[in-house]
């Protein structure tokens, strides 16, 4: 009797789990191609075939489920520039290099809604604070970096540098051109690899 019970317990965990997980994944897909304001608590319920109170038990209000769309976005930026601690700056530079490109292959359906979210009017204003603030870590990494390997500018040089992988990012995912994504990074390698 115990046992069926604690089972219970745990399936009813596991279920509010995965079900956290497919909000936001329906949730990021539905304000990309219907815009956040347009896309209701409700039909995301509907979409999910679960109640409005299994929605709100998770995230509050719908800001604090784009916040979570957010804090997902930040957390695969994080892991690329997280994932490597190698003493060699041009080693972990390569590898943040190859990350990202690795990222927008196996990711692509993914970023592509971050872009739709991104250059919408109505989530624009709600997400952008957040996004430029976390690039500015981002570029402060590779700041630190090139420092090391010693870059005469690195404050110059970091802002090329993600000038450079942003308009990477931007073009792939308006022509998914994978060819065009291995030049692109190659070029940014031999930029800040084998110049310096």
């Amino acid at each position: 009797m115990l046992s069926q019970f604690i089972m219970k317990i745990e399936k009813s965990v596991k279920e509010k789990k995965n079900a956290k997980k497919d909000i936001v994944q329906i949730a990021m897909k539905m304000f990309a191609e219907n815009g956040y304001h347009k896309t209701s608590t409700a039909a995301i319920c509907k979409k999910l075939n679960i109640s409005s109170g299994l929605l709100f038990y998770h995230f509050s209000s719908k800001e604090k489920l784009l916040n979570a769309i957010i804090d997902l976005i930040i957390s695969k930026i994080d892991i690329i520039l997280n994932q490597t601690s190698n003493s060699d700056p041009r080693i972990e530079l390569e590898y943040i290099i190859d990350a990202f490109m690795v990222s927008l292959k196996k990711d692509r359906q993914f970023w592509d809604l971050y872009m739709a979210l991104l250059y919408q009017p109505d989530t624009k204003e709600l997400i952008l604070a957040r996004v430029l603030e976390h690039s500015k870590q981002f570029r402060r990494a590779i700041y630190e970096l090139l420092k090391k390997m010693g870059s005469k500018n690195p404050s110059i040089d970091s802002f090329d540098f993600e000038v450079f992988r942003v308009g990477i990012f931007a073009s792939y995912l308006a022509n998914h051109d994978e060819q065009l994504l291995e030049k692109s990074c190659k070029r940014l390698k031999n930029k800040y690899l084998i110049n310096y």
